[in-house]
Order: structure tokens, then sequence, then C-alpha cells
């Protein structure tokens, strides 16, 4: 069996540092101010305190990249030489023509010696060619060096956080990963070309200078005479640039944060209909975005305009001196020598500023990217969690003493309070408690990951500070119940337990331990069957067992399982447990739960309730305590059939006898058990005392964490509440040709129900009952679709009271619309996702779209003010066009004058008035084309951005499970490709215009005045316009490679840090590391490939130019020199060809950044042209005004990312208004997926069009799926949403208030969206005094940057979401999973009160609801049980029945056993299994604690 390759132990144990807060922004409100001050008034936006500068440039240089800048740098300065160089040929040149057209010299005399200059211009051209491309070679290869080295740093210097580094980001991990991702490309694209041209034409402009002071120092100084002043302005206007840099780049991190919450969530917002609240928000950040990089483009262009009007300025004032200088005997070649140096200093400025930008931005980069280094390095270290001994073996005896601890993101909330543990080595033993008490903490602070405020723990008696990390979690496994697998296969997720070589056939007996076999046999592709990111391709259960098959092939001597079977049905949870009762004999093991059936008559049991063990001991013993707390789990979770069964085996009374000879705490005294027990006797009614939240005290409230980005998402707290006159006004896209899914007002109007319905009564009033069905007239909207997105509930009943819309302040329009027929074309082709992964995994992608595709996508996206400012660009840009060869035909007119005989005077001033007209129209045109160039990129680029979230949000679930649409790729994609991409308009566009018309009239006029000469040079466009095309096919085609390349170098980095804990936990930095690192080199192979290339086809550009140069002074020559010509003729065709000539090298130059951009505009666009009509969700038009009854028949479903599996096979079920439905089944039976069907996240599978009867005819075939017997496929699918509301088993909730996340996806003209409404919904779902126990109460943040809340309390705020919006059909998947046995009897309770309870205004309730859940208890409740194993229907009936017929059901909950051991069911019936009875229980060796003597510090 081959071996699978796996981690190696890391070497280095020191990975202990504890790091303060270095986030780089935060968001600044009212509700937010007091978790800021928890943070650290210290910390507070520091992140860009220090100004960057050109050494942040080179933050990330090291000494072995000094060879690439080294030559980088040289060949740079050399290729700025060609120019000024050129320059002086060009003056000897034109004396030689002036001297003929004077008569000193004969025509064989000029023409052999112009044949001499054009033969050195040739040659500098073939040197420009090598100098070029070496120099663009080397910059391009330095980029590549600084980026991998950004990439390795920052993962280096990450992986080594503590926790609490983590704990602290206060726009959470995701957002934090996309901007460094961002940071790192900014950077790597200003060292690259922006900086070699910003080398190559400042040394130009200083060679230039040099020419000009060599051959007229006098005639240069007069000619920048005013260049001081000009300095000082530009420099004024540059230093409005850096701050504004800085706000864009918080503003692009809070946008980053609203997308990745609206993909990660993605479920959740469309279940609630969230899109339009998520669409909202981000068009309201990505407003300020434009605002700020609006004050960046305004100075630069005013810098452009500034220095334009200067470069021609200058000559008007030079002339004189220069005429006066001709005059007293210098020679005129020398004064045009300088002129023309000159010039090219003052051009190679012009070229320049256009780059500025883009190098401001990397300096602000690496900058921000340094701080976050330095800060991480610098920070002191915890001499708590520095421990560096690393014992020989693990007994695994851990005490923990008087621990006092509280989570770093906020210290004044205890989470422990002297509390006291023993876990004797080779015992397994019990933690219980309330959701919120802390038990969770316990496995954190034992792995770890953060050190206690006060107390001892220790492990085998040495102190866990004096301990090795990675020692302790190689000894340590933690197993918790939101389980995290990495986005490969089961066969290497189970391998990640063991850093020893594995095989299959231990990972196979490891899934055998867990009951995975079975599920691993059913998959298409068996072990090798790709899990998906965050394990989405497998069911909560699937993924607990592969979890815990990890647990089991690692098999260390402690082992902490939080809730890990929680996602299992009762029979494989038993079975299970059976399996690890086996295999953890006389090893150390803490199994903290909810589920007190889990524990045995023997089992020792610390019961934990607000951060204090309130009791502990057997539980036979504690069963006796009728009134402390263990008593009221088992009052409220009835005990097991098997429990009931259990044979009496007696127990002494006394401790076991490992246990320290003190109590650990003296119970905590039944008297007040006994008050909150009588009071809960008094006020059985109450659920808030039910919950026991009667006087929770604030440190109840704890912060634990999730970094594992499953469940926990983004939504930015400054974001406005969207609601319906704001979908009036905001969701008036124009519709495409064919369909338009935001649709104006009066296509709305056209779907809103028609019949009369009756007066709302009370603030908490139902839905409108009935089965009456509106339908859109095809006639009214024949080439649109409905609204995908609709209003929550309350949204209907309001406007049939009267409500008028114009009540509320109209909002501005976001008209983002893009036809289909601007889609780039695509062509699937097969790719790599990952370069360093072994698998065939391959995904479509899209070809690059051609400029034309582009660029046919600007005008459909502005607004009437944004074209307003496009036309006035492009007549600008006109302009600026045609000044230059004007400019070049009156400059010719001017250098004339210099040879003339009569009349110079007069004829300079008429020339030189001519040419300060042109410096200032050209300085304003320019300056208008700059500013207006920038100014449509930007409304370009962000209306393209809310145009692809929308269409994105607009897409079917099953388009989010592709690899390619991952949260974090779609995430970047808006962000970083959005940014580059507006560089084709704002940067590369207005040039390219103004190029091809100067282009264009410079021939024109050419061929006007010398028709033979033009046509010379045009006889060399063919080879310029191959060498072009060559050049931007490869830069394309290399551009596209390294993106792909770093994608997959970006996808390992965030699985990395988004999952820390459990890469963590798992020892698994190293295995992570060395993998991130042959991904970067990968990467910076394929950059320097493209850097080889480029340098190739960049230097030959510019030698072909300069070959054309030559050539066209040559011809020009001859053809003065046989009189076919006159010398000003010849002169000005020179200089229009000259000035149009430069100008194109310049464009050509652009290449690679211009492929760059239209790369990423690609994806970008891609995702802009999604199409809205292609989802299920848009087809249908009908709205209910109640969705019962719903029915399944015979329906089939297979997820699309897993065709070869089909997961719900003919299954067929009815679920009737008013009642209550458990489906029920194995894990990974297909449960959830009724869910989701429910929800239309997925549409059935369809079936055959047609049956053939009995007469041979054709007959439509049922629906699969009907709500009040109306096919799903005609419904209104956001409509039917408002009807109903989900629990998830996983508490996805956004950081943001707690108020927010219960209203969330209420339009604030709904009834329900008001305080009063979510306060009663939190008080129904039993955590409404814990919410005003807090000091912000419902404005307490939670989530990333915000208060941490544990599993049970997140999922109580998941039920009072769901409630607030009166649902008519409530689904509940696991809802209780994560509660204790007391607060799950609270919600069993409130669902009973909301079912046959009176509402508010006095109606009976008709509440339906489906609960998926594998708890006894919840099933009890039903009035139909459904079971279902490997998606079919096995039994249905009701609780009782179907447990007296002893089949699938009566196993699923373990209602028959033999004694103890856990057995099979079989065809045969059932027979033993792998358990251990009560009798084969491990001995506890006799020793106390406190006999061990101190080993502490060696």
């Amino acid at each position: 069996m081959t071996a699978l390759s796996s981690k190696e132990p890391p070497i280095d144990g020191g990975r202990h540092d504890r790091f303060t807060h270095i986030s780089a922004t935060s968001l600044a409100s009212p509700e937010s101010s007091y978790e800021l001050q928890l943070l650290g008034d210290d910390e507070k936006n520091h992140d860009y305190e220090e100004k960057s500068s050109w050494r942040s440039l080179f933050a990330f240089t090291q000494r072995q990249h000094s060879g690439s800048l080294f030559i980088a740098i040289i060949f740079g300065i050399i290729a700025g030489f060609p120019q000024p160089v050129a320059a002086i040929f060009y003056g000897r040149i034109f004396s030689d023509m002036a001297k003929f057209g004077a008569g000193n010299a004969t025509g064989a005399e000029t023409l052999k010696s112009i044949s001499l200059w054009c033969i050195t211009l040739t040659a500098i051209g073939a040197a420009t060619w090598l100098v070029q491309g070496i120099a663009l070679l080397a910059e391009m290869i330095f980029g590549e060096l600084q980026a991998k080295n950004v990439r390795k740093k920052m993962f280096e210097g990450m992986v080594d956080k503590e926790m609490e580094w983590y704990d602290l980001r206060k726009d959470g991990i995701a957002s934090l990963l996309t901007r460094i991702q961002t940071q790192a490309r900014e950077l790597q694209l200003a060292v690259s070309q922006p900086l070699g041209f910003f080398i190559t034409e400042l040394s130009g402009s200083i060679v230039a200078l040099g020419v000009a002071l060599f051959y007229s120092w006098k005639l240069t100084l007069v000619l920048f005479a005013t260049i001081p002043v000009a300095a000082v302005l530009l420099t004024w206007i540059s230093s409005k640039i850096g701050p504004a840099i800085e706000q864009q780049k918080i503003e692009l991190m809070r946008a980053s944060k609203v997308v990745n919450t609206s993909f990660s969530a993605i479920n959740v917002v469309k279940a609630f209909n969230g899109q339009e609240q998520e669409v909202w928000q981000y068009h309201t950040i990505i407003k300020r975005v434009a605002e700020k990089y609006l004050v960046q483009a305004r100075a630069n262009a005013f810098q452009v305009g500034i220095t334009r009007f200067m470069m021609i300025g200058i000559f008007v004032q030079g002339f004189w001196y220069g005429l006066y200088l001709v005059q007293r005997g210098l020679d005129s070649g020398r004064v045009v020598t300088t002129f023309y140096a000159c010039l090219f200093a003052m051009q190679a400025i012009v070229i320049l500023l256009p780059h500025w930008m883009v190098i401001k931005k990397g300096m602000s980069a690496g900058e921000t990217l340094k701080t976050i280094m330095v800060r991480m390095q610098s920070e002191h270290k915890s001499t708590t969690m520095t421990g560096t001994l690393r014992p020989d073996i693990c007994e695994g005896d851990i005490e923990i003493k008087e621990v006092a601890f509280s989570y770093p993101s906020n210290p004044r909330q205890q989470v422990l309070t002297r509390s006291t543990f023993f876990f004797p080595a080779h015992e397994t033993t019990f933690v219980v408690g309330k959701s919120g008490s802390g038990k969770s903490t316990v496995g954190n602070l034992l792995l770890k990951y953060y050190s206690a405020t006060s107390g001892e723990i220790l492990v085998d008696g040495r102190l866990i500070q004096d301990l090795d990390a990675v020692w302790l979690r190689q000894n340590i496994t933690l197993v918790q119940q939101d389980t995290i697998l990495f986005n490969d296969t089961i066969l290497q997720n189970i391998a990640f337990g063991r850093s020893d070589p594995v095989t299959e056939k231990d990972v196979l007996k490891a899934a055998s331990t867990t009951d995975l076999t079975q599920t691993i046999m059913d998959l298409p592709e068996g072990l090798e069957t790709v899990v998906g990111t965050n394990g989405k391709a497998l069911s909560g259960g699937q993924q607990q067992r592969v979890a815990l098959a990890r647990a089991r092939l690692r098999d260390t001597p402690i082992l902490i399982l939080d809730e890990s079977t929680s996602a299992l049905d009762r029979t494989s949870r038993e079975k299970v447990m059976a399996e690890i009762r086996k295999w953890r004999e006389r090893k150390t093991t803490i199994i903290i739960t909810h589920d007190v059936s889990q524990i045995e008559e023997k089992d020792y049991v610390y019961v934990m309730e607000r951060g204090v063990v309130v009791q502990e001991g057997y539980r036979k013993n504690l069963e006796e305590k009728k009134h402390g707390r263990f008593s009221m789990f088992l009052e409220a979770d009835q005990p097991s059939p098997a429990m009931l069964e259990e044979e009496d085996t007696p127990i002494t009374p006394g401790r076991r006898n490992s246990e320290p000879t003190s109590p650990t705490v003296s119970t905590i005294e039944e008297s007040e058990g006994n008050r909150l027990l009588i009071a809960t006797k008094h006020q059985h009614n109450r659920i808030s005392i039910i919950l026991g939240f009667t006087k929770p005290p604030v440190n109840s409230l704890i912060r634990s964490p999730n970094l594992l980005g499953n469940n926990r998402f983004s939504l930015d707290i400054l974001a406005a509440q969207t609601n319906y006159f704001r979908e009036q006004e905001m969701w008036s896209t124009p519709p495409p040709p064919s369909v338009s899914a935001f649709q104006s007002q009066s296509n709305r109007q056209s779907v809103v129900p028609t019949s009369a319905a009756p007066e709302i009564k009370g603030e908490y009033s139902s839905f409108l009952t009935g089965s009456t069905l509106v339908e859109t007239s095809p006639s009214s909207t024949p080439q649109t679709t409905q609204l995908p997105f609709v209003t929550q509930a309350g949204l209907g009943e309001v406007n049939r009271k009267g409500l008028k819309s114009e009540a509320k302040l109209s909002l501005p329009t976001i008209n983002t619309a893009i036809t289909r027929n601007d889609l780039p074309k695509v062509e699937k082709t097969p790719l790599r996702t990952d370069p360093s992964d072994d698998r065939d995994q391959y995904e479509e992608e899209e070809e690059t779209a051609s400029m034309t595709t582009v660029l046919k996508t600007v005008w459909p996206t502005l607004g009437k003010f944004d074209r307003l400012i496009f036309v006035l660009g492009v007549i600008a840009s006109t302009v600026v066009a045609g000044a230059t060869p004007v400019f070049a035909w009156v400059f010719g007119k001017l250098l004339t004058v210099f040879w003339l005989k009569v009349n110079q005077s007069a004829e300079g001033r008429k020339w030189a008035l001519a040419l300060l007209g042109i410096a200032i129209v050209d300085g304003i045109a320019f300056f208008t084309s700059r500013y207006a160039s920038e100014y449509v990129g930007q409304a370009w680029v962000s209306s393209l951005r809310v145009e692809a979230l929308k269409r994105i949000l607009a897409q079917p679930k099953s388009w989010f499970d592709k690899p390619k649409n991952s949260p974090g790729r779609l995430t970047e994609c808006l962000d970083r490709d959005a940014e580059e991409m507006r560089n084709l308009i704002g940067r590369f566009a207005a040039p390219v215009y103004v190029v091809l018309w100067i282009l264009a009239i410079s021939v024109t006029w050419a061929l006007i005045i010398s028709w033979k000469l033009a046509l010379v040079a045009l006889a060399c466009a063919p080879v310029m316009f191959l060498v072009t095309r060559t050049f931007d096919r490869v830069s394309s085609i290399w551009e596209s490679k390294c993106n792909h390349a770093s994608e997959s170098t970006a996808t390992i980095f965030s699985e990395v840090f988004s999952n820390i804990r459990v890469v963590r936990a798992l020892t698994l930095e190293d295995y992570f590391e060395t993998k991130h690192s042959k991904s970067t080199s990968t990467t910076y192979k394929t950059g320097v490939s493209r850097a080889m290339y480029s340098g190739l086809f960049f230097g030959l550009v510019e030698a072909v130019s300069m070959f054309t140069t030559a050539l066209v002074f040559y011809y020009g020559a001859v053809m003065i020199t046989n009189g076919e010509n006159t010398v000003t003729h010849v002169l000005q065709v020179v200089n229009l060809l000259l000035f149009g000539i430069a100008n194109s090298t310049a464009i050509i130059a652009l290449i690679p950044q211009v492929e760059s951009s239209r790369t990423t505009a690609t994806r970008m666009l891609y995702l802009a042209t999604l199409p809205y009509h292609t989802s299920h969700e848009h087809q249908g038009a009908a709205r209910l005004e109640t969705p019962f009854p719903i029915e399944f028949k015979d329906c089939n479903f297979t997820y699309p990312s897993r065709p070869g599996s089909r997961s719900l096979k003919r299954v067929s079920l009815m679920i009737k208004e008013g009642t209550y439905t458990a489906i029920v089944g194995p894990s990974g039976s297909g449960k959830s997926t009724i869910a989701t069907l429910l929800l239309a996240l997925y549409p059935p599978d369809p079936l055959p069009t047609t049956i053939t009867n009995t007469n041979s005819q054709s007959s439509p075939t049922p629906s699969p799926l009907t709500f009040s017997s109306h096919p799903i496929t005609s419904l209104n699918i956001p409509s039917l949403r408002t009807h109903i509301a989900i629990v998830p088993q996983t508490a996805l909730l956004f950081p943001t208030t707690i108020y927010q996340n219960i209203i969330y996806g209420l339009p604030e003209s709904s009834s329900f969206h008001c305080r009063k409404a979510a306060m009663h919904a939190a008080t129904q779902a039993g955590i409404h005094d814990f919410i005003m126990s807090l000091e912000l109460g419902y404005n307490t943040l939670i989530g990333d940057g915000g208060m941490g809340l544990s599993g049970g309390q997140g999922q109580r705020i998941c039920i009072a979401r769901a409630l607030v919006r009166r649902p008519k059909l409530l689904i509940l998947d696991e809802a209780t999973s994560a509660l204790d046995a007391v607060s799950a009897a609270g919600i069993r309770e409130t669902i009973t009160n909301l079912m046959t309870k009176p509402r508010d205004g006095g109606e009976v309730g008709k509440l339906t609801v489906v609960v998926i859940s594998h708890s006894t208890e919840m099933m009890r409740m039903a009035s139909e049980v459904v079971v279902i194993e490997r998606g079919r229907v096995v039994e249905k009936g009701g609780f009782e029945e179907l447990k007296r017929r002893g089949g699938a059901f009566a196993r699923l909950i373990g209602a028959k056993k033999v004694g103890l051991g856990f057995g099979n069911w079989g065809e045969g019936g059932w027979s033993p299994g792998l358990g251990v009875g009560m009798a084969d229980l491990t001995p506890v060796r006799a020793r106390s604690k406190w006999s061990w003597n101190r080993i502490g510090s060696i």
C-alpha cells in the first residue's frame, strides 16, 4: 500500500509569541465604541501611523534580491539614455539639413553625413532592444521576488501568532486575508514595470538635461527657469494623494468584509431574502471608495496638466533667448539639440506621472505590510506561553487548580472563575453545563491557545506554561462540534491525524471506528472524494465522523471531545461512543457534552454554571441529589431507553480514589438550587426562568472566538437596512434585452396580490391565511421575469394598509445594467486549480476577453452625469490628440526661424504666441482628459461591482458550490480585480485614444506635405503591428497563467488562517508551510517565465520604432539632396512622424500592464454579466398567500457538485398546515437536503416530461414538489421564502449587533422591523434576559471584532431571527444540538406555545413546524415522524406507533439494546457489537493528584 506523504513534526517548539492587536481598520460607530475600548486605546488607528516612503517599496527586499534589483536599476538607467542620446543625433541631422538648405554643403556631403547618423540611430535601436529587454526582465523578476517574500513572511509571521492575535482582529480574519493578498499584489505591481519606468524616464530626463546643459547651458537655464516653482506646486499636490490612498484602503476592507459575508453565508442570505440588504450596504461603501479615489485622480490630473503646460510653455520663454544666441554666433544645430533635449526631459516627466499613483499605492501597500510584520515581530513574548519541556511520555494526568480566565478580546468578562478540575490519567471524565458556562474554554486552555489569568494547570505534574506547545498538542487531540475539514480528499483529511506516513489500510481502520466505512463505500470516488471547502460536500454528521476518524488515527494519550457527536443520530452516536470507550480504555478522555444520556453511572461528571464548577461526582451519586444542578438536566432530558433497561449496579457513594483528598469545590449549596427549582415550579410558563436566565451575570457572556470560517460571517455595522421603498428606487436597473431580474416599480406592482386582505391586528399579527394564488399576467411583462429579491414578512400587509411610499426619502438609483450581448467570449478550457496538487481536479475557466468586448461594457454602465463626463473626456482627449501634431508643426515652423535671413522677429513672435496658446489649451485639455478618464473608470468599476454582486447573489446555490466560485475568489475579484481593471479606462484608454488620433492626424498631415516620405514610414507599419500583436498575445497568455498560479497560492493562504485553530490543534503548521512554500515557488517560476518572454518582445518593440525613425531621416535626406522636397517640408514631416512614433512607443510599452488589467477585467465582467434568468429561483411568477399543503411526489434529488450520487430517491411526503413533522434518520441520509428543497436552494431533479398511458397517449408528469398544489417551478421563489424561516444547525451569525442579527433580512417597512418585535422573539427564544444583562444590550456587537458567544447562545439568536418574522413554516435543522437539556426544553415549550396558543391578535396559530433532529424529545412532539435512510422514506407515522413497530425508527432511537454492549442491526436482528459493559471499565489507579511531586521547572 502506497504511503501518503504527510507532515513532519516541527523542530522548533517556540511558536508561542503573544501579540497585541494590529488590525488594519475598524468600524467606528457609537455601537462599537465600548468594544474598541476593550481592545486597548493604544491600539486604535495605528496601522498607518508611519508615512509611506520610497523605503516602503523595499520593505521586503533581502540581500539575495539585490542581484535582480541591481540589474534592474543599472539597465533601467541605461535604458534612459537612447532618447536623449538620439536627440544629439537628431540635432546633427538637423544641422546638416540646415547647412544644405543654406547652401553651405553639397548634396553628397549631406547624404553621407546623415547616413552615418542614421546608422548610428540603428545601432542605438539594437542597443535599446537589449538594454530595455534586460531591464524589464530584471524589474519583473524583482517584483516576483517581492511578492514571493511577502507571501512567505506573512505566512510565517501569522502562523506563529497566538490565538489572542487572531481574536483581536476587529474586522475578522477573512477581510484581513483578502487585504493582505491585495496589498501584496499592489506592491508587486509597483516595483515591477512602473518602478522600472520611473528609473528609465528619470534617467532619461537627467541625461537629456545633461545634454542640454552641454550644448547650451545658458539656454537650458532659461528654459527651466520656472521649473522650481512648478516642482513646489507638484509636491504640494502630491501630498494629497497619500492620505486618500489610505482612506480608500480602509473603505475597500469594509467592502470586502460585506461581500465575503454574503458569499460565505449565502444560505442564510437567500433563506431570509437578504440580497437587497447586502447589495445596498455594499453600494453605500463603494460610493465612499469612489470618493476617496477621485481625490487621488484630481491630484494626479492636476500634476499632469501642469507638467504638460510647462513642457510646451518653456519653449516660448526659451525661443527668444535661443534666437538671441544664434544671432550672436551660436550654431543653430546646438540650439535645436538643446530644445530637443529639454523636450525629451519634460516628456519623460509627463510619461512618468501616470505611473506615480501606482508607485504611491505600492509605497502604501509596502508600509502597511511592513507595519503588520513589525508589530508581529516586536510585540512582547508571553512568558507564560513559551515552555520548552518535551517529556518522553505523556501519562495524561491533568489538574486545573483555581483557574480564572477571560478572553483577550473581552477581559472584563470572566469565563472561568476559580474553577478546579482533576482529570486522572487513563479515565474518562464528563463535563456538562448550560450553553456559555465555560465548558469549551477548558479545551482551549489545555491546548495552550490561551494562558489562564490566575491559577495553575498541570499535565503530569508539570506546569502547562513550562511545556512545549507543539509537544502538548501532539499529545492532546481536541475534536470540536464545529467540524473543520480541509479542501482535500477524505483520505488526506483523515491522514492529517498522524505525522508519520499513513497507508489506506490505516485510514480505513480509523474510519471503521467512527462508523464511516459505509459512507465511504457509498461515495462514487470513495476515499478520494474531495470534501470541498469546509467539508460542504458531506453532511454535518459525516463531517464529525471524519474528524473522529482523524482523532482515532492520531490516537494521542489525551482526547477532548467537545460536542463531537452532536450531529449524529442516537444509534450512530451510541455505536460511535461504544467504539470510543473501547478505544480509550486506559487513556485520558474528557467529554464535553449536553447529552447526559452518554454518561454512564460509573462516569465521573463535572457540572458547570457561569464559569464555576457547581457540582461534581459520579453520575449515580449526582442523580440522588434531586435539587442539584445535574438533576435539572435529567428532568429536561428524558433518560434513554437503554438507561431505563440497565441493571442497577451499586456504586460506592464516596469520591473516586483518584480524586484529590480535599474537594475541588464545596458543592454549591442546594439552597440556591432549591430556590431556583422552586421558582421554576411556580413560574414554569416563563421561558426565561426555565432557561435559567432570570438574573444572568455579565460574565456569562464569553469570548469563544471562531476562526474556522464556518459559523461567523461579516456584516458591516455601518450599512443601512434596505426597505421596500429603497427597492423601488434602487433596483431600477434597465432590463437586458431578454430578461431583467431587477425590475422597475411598475413591473413589481403587477405581482402584488390583488385579493383584499384583512387588516392587521396587533403588532405581531400573523400572515394572511388561505390559498389564494396571485399570478402575473404574461402579457403585462412579456420580456421580463419577476423580481428575485422580494421583501420579507410583513411587507405585503403594510402596503395593503395603505402606507405611502412618498413618505420615505427617495434614494439614488443604482444603474448598472449590462446586457448579455456584452458578455465576454468565454471558451472553456481545462485548468489545474492548484499547481501543487497532485489530484486531477480540473475546472473550466474563461478565456481572456478581447479589448473590444471589455470597452463595450463601459457606456451601458454609466449614468447620465457619468456619460456627460465621458463625452467631455472624449472631447478633451480629441483636443489633446490634435494639439500634439499642431505643436509639432508649429515647433517645426519655429525652428525654421533660426535660418531665416529676414523678418526673424516677426515670424518668431507669431509662432511663439501660437505655441503659448497651444500650451494653455493642451494643459487644460490634458487635465480634463485625465480626470474624466479616471472619473469614468471609477464609475464603470463601481457600477460593475454592484451589478456583479447583484447577479452573484441571484445565482442558484449550486453555482456557489463550484471551486472557482469560492467566497475567497469572489471577494478577491470584487476587490483586487476591480481595482486593476479600472486602469483600462483611467490610465490606458485615453492615451490610446489620443495616440490613435495623433497617428491619424500626423500621417494624414504628413501625406499632404510629402506623401512619399509618409509612405516610407507607413511601410514599416506591418512590421510594427506584427511585433506589437505578438507582444500583446504573449503577455496575455503569461499574465493569465500567473493569475491562476497566484490564486492557488492565495487559496492555501486563506484556508490555513481561516482554520487556524484546527491547523494549530493538529500541529499542521509545517505541513501547510511546506505546501504554501511550494505553491509560492511555482507562482514565482511562472512569473519568471512571463518576465523572460515580456522582456524579449518589449525590447524588440522599442528597437523597431528606432529603426523606423532612422529610415525616415535617411529617406528625407535623400529627397532633400535629390531636390524632391524642401528642407522645411521634410523637417515638418519628420517632426510629425517623430512625435507619432514616440507616442506610439510609449503606449506599446504599457502592454504588460494593459494585459494584466484585461485579464482581471475578464473575470469581473464574467461576474457582472451573469444571467438572471437561468436560475431556477427566477423561473416562476406565481405568489402564494399560503404554501400549504406542501407535497413531495416521488421526488429525486442529486447535488450538482456530486452528479454520481443521488441524495433523495422517490421521496413522497406531505406537510399540512398546522402540523409538526419530524424528519429523522442516520447522518448523511438526506434529511437536511429536504430542508434545502423546501427553501428552494436547489430544484428537485426533473421527472420525465411525459408518461405513456394505455392508449399510447402522452400526459403531463406531476411535479415532484408542489406548494399549495402548484409546482415549485411556477412559483416566485423569493416570495415563497417570505413564508418560511429556518434555524440551521450551525449558528450563522453576522458580526454586527445582536439586534441587527435578529432582524436580518426584514425590510424597514415591515411591521416586525422594530426593537419591540426583536425583543419579543428573543424572549421566545429564551435569550432576552441574557441580552439585557449585557452592558449595551441589543446593541452589543457579536462575531468578528465583537463579543463572542457560546454555541448555544448563538443558536438561540438564530432561533429569535427565525421567530421574529412570524413565519408560516418554521424549519429547525438540528436547532437544539448546541443547547443544553434545560435550554432545549425551553425551545420545545416555545414551539408548542406558538402552535397551540392564540397570537397577539387572538387568532389561533397556524404555525407549521418541520424538525430535522436526532433528539428523541424533539421527535416525541411530532404529529408525524418521517424516517429517511439513504435518501429513501422507509417509515412514516406517530412517534409511539413507530417505536412499537420495532423497525428503522426503533433502531434509530436505540429503543432496543442487549445489556450495555452496543451492536449492529442486520438482517438477523440486533447482534452484539464492540461496546463494553459496566463490569469491563478500567479500574482507577489508587493515587491522589496531591501525591505528585512538583516537577515544575527543570
